[in-house]
């Protein structure tokens, strides 16, 4: 299985479609920030759990991660915190980010990593 750090914006347009369970059908495991998901899936009310239920992964930043975040914070202005610690996470790991987020896009091509988008 290949690791994928996402951050919310996909799993907020998989919702508007009532389709989250996509993602899950393919060969993937999927890794967001616990912070993240208790404080950026809030609507629909129960998305996180449900997210959770399905296999979305919440995984706790290393050190690394944490630092990374902070400085990618001072480095680009339109990612949002929990963007880049989405980021972070697909940097140290060298793993893949999945977001649809412009700047969040052009900052992980900046930093060297493998971005792709809900249609890939």
């Amino acid at each position: 299985m290949e690791y994928i750090s996402s951050d919310t914006n996909i799993w907020l347009d998989f919702a508007v479609i009532d389709r989250l369970d996509l993602p899950f059908r393919l060969p993937y495991v999927y890794l967001m920030d616990s912070d993240a998901i208790e404080d950026e899936l809030l609507n629909p009310p129960d998305i996180g759990d449900r997210l959770v239920k399905k296999g979305l992964q919440k995984t706790e930043l290393t050190e690394e991660e944490f630092l990374l975040a902070e400085a990618l914070t001072s480095k680009y202005t339109k990612p949002s915190l929990y963007d880049c610690i989405a980021l972070a996470i697909a940097k140290v790991r060298g793993i893949t980010l999945l977001t649809g987020d412009g700047p969040l896009r052009k900052a992980a091509r900046e930093e060297g990593v493998q971005v792709i988008g809900t249609i890939y």
